[in-house]
């Protein structure tokens, strides 16, 4: 059974942003340990929008996006998709062999 290493205060690989709107992509590298051994695999997190909620004065996170967000998101999520099938990850041999041109 796998187990993933976790680790307080960790920064991002790669992040894409923030955009308007404070959204932005960040692409996160994740050691488990299997029975062949440890193993790196990245996750991929979307940052949300955020807003200033007047009643509690406070900045908030939204549930949603705005069509104005789209692009953004777009391009942050398509220059995470380069990013990790051009860079392998430590004992993934699935990232050396794809071929991005092909995608």
């Amino acid at each position: 059974m796998a187990t993933t290493n976790t680790s307080g205060g960790r920064r991002p690989e790669k992040k894409f942003g923030p955009f308007a709107g404070g959204t932005g992509v960040a692409i996160w590298m994740n050691t488990v340990e299997s029975s062949e051994g440890p193993r790196q695999l990245r996750s991929i997190t979307i940052a949300p929008r955020r807003y200033f909620d007047r009643e509690s004065k406070a900045w908030k996170d939204a549930s949603s996006f705005r069509p104005s967000d789209l692009a953004g998101l777009i391009f942050g999520l398509q220059k995470a998709q380069e990013y990790v099938y051009s860079t392998a990850a430590l004992g993934d041999e699935a990232n050396e062999e794809f071929d991005s041109e092909s995608f």
